[in-house]
């Protein structure tokens, strides 16, 4: 557990010295790059960690061996089959093959916080704590879809559908789950309204009514392996969907609260609104939790711009307020714009300091209770058997 707490202490050491200030591209740069390369050693040189190493490192041996004689493994797709191979020409050590995949599923991810985040450090924050990172050790091939998918954002926002379904074909080469991210599109044109918003709402009513006999009709047909399994039977425990609903419920509350939602944001709430419905959903089917990893990926974006939003209308209706209360004169025009900035910056510390809270609290839960940590994390260990001291002891009794 160490490891990633010094990982998480040293995103916030780096914020400290390139998110504070006047704010320029270059200590942008800086900050992501560093965060990327840490998480690129502590992923890239582990060893037995994740829940699904083992079957992806026997994988990965099996179809080195064949090279490109035979380009089927399992029901495993063709891009991830053709990335093996590729590794396997040069070598036969699955590390290679880790590291060569963490470095694929970490950079789209900190290219969307480089490229679009508000607020760098919220969102890599984000990242580090709501598992994404974890997931990026375990799930590799969706780590990888997700991973190309995170290019296709902008064309999404800016409504250039044909370049965002060019980029969800090719990462569903991947994994072909995140064709369900072909909605989404449809979805996101839709401008956050309280009817929009009732759609979600009618949908896990719709889900919890009809589900099982749904299930049992595809399943019938395909992934018969899943039938009757503990994927379908049984649903993640309640509290891991908690802070990711706390996101919604606050989302919600934004869209009412700010008069005029821009395109991103709008696009952005949509897909934490979606999160939110698959966070649910999987608390009676746990097969879907890795349905609400595609949408909450765009979370860690969707949070430090809609703390932005919120400061902005927060400060205008500080004014409106203000303004009645003080006269129009220079002095106290001086004194509205002390008093307006003074009670947002309040107001901004306490609402942000909770969330950076709450998501902390959040990635403790999944280190802490599981036994092996969330998506099977811990303990740390790399190739070299380089033990990080284990701390899980002191958290646990």
């Amino acid at each position: 557990m160490l490891v990633y707490l010094v990982n998480i202490f040293a995103v916030c050491v780096w914020a400290m010295v390139f998110c504070t200030g006047k704010k320029t591209v270059l200590k942008r740069t800086i900050f992501v790059v560093l965060c990327f390369a840490q998480c690129v050693v502590i992923a890239g040189f582990r060893y037995g960690i994740g829940s699904d190493y083992g079957m992806y490192a026997a994988g990965f041996f099996n179809m080195a061996r064949t090279g490109f004689e035979e380009l089927t493994y399992e029901d495993w797709e063709i891009g991830y089959i053709l990335l093996n191979k590729i590794v396997g020409i040069f070598t036969a050590w699955p590390s290679a093959l880790v590291m060569v995949s963490t470095v694929i599923s970490l950079i789209g991810p900190f290219y969307l916080i480089w490229r679009y985040s508000t607020g760098p450090f919220m969102s890599v924050f984000l990242y580090l704590n709501m598992y994404l990172f974890y997931l990026d050790m375990n799930y590799i091939r969706q780590a990888i879809a997700m991973s190309i998918l995170c290019f296709a954002f902008g064309f999404l926002r800016d409504k250039k559908f044909w370049r965002f379904l060019l980029i969800v074909a090719v990462a569903a080469t991947f994994h072909l789950t995140l064709l369900y991210t072909l909605p989404v599109c449809l979805v996101a044109l839709l401008k956050i309204t309280p009817s929009s918003m009732m759609l979600y709402l009618f949908g896990l009513l719709f889900y919890y009514i009809l589900s099982d006999g749904i299930l049992n009709i595809l399943l019938s047909k395909f992934h018969t392996e899943y039938a009757g399994s503990v994927f379908i039977e049984s649903g993640v425990f309640f509290y891991y969907a908690l802070f990711p609903i706390l996101l919604c419920l606050g989302m919600v509350a934004l869209s009412f609260y700010v008069k005029e939602i821009p395109r991103s944001l709008n696009v952005l709430i949509h897909m934490t609104l979606m999160m939110g419905f698959w966070q649910v959903v999987m608390t009676k089917h746990s097969l879907f939790e890795r349905f609400s990893y595609y949408t909450m990926l765009f979370v860690i974006l969707a949070v430090p711009e809609a703390l932005k939003a919120f400061k902005h209308q927060l400060r205008d209706n500080l004014k409106e307020k203000y303004l009645k209360e003080m006269g129009s004169g220079a002095e106290e025009s001086r004194a509205l714009v002390r008093r307006v900035t003074n009670t947002t910056a309040v107001v901004m510390f306490i609402v942000t300091t909770a969330v950076v809270l709450l998501a902390f609290a959040y990635n403790m839960v999944g280190l802490i209770v599981p036994d092996a940590g969330v998506h099977g994390v811990l303990p740390y260990q790399t190739q070299n058997r380089i033990n990080i001291p284990n701390i899980d002891g002191f958290f646990k009794g």
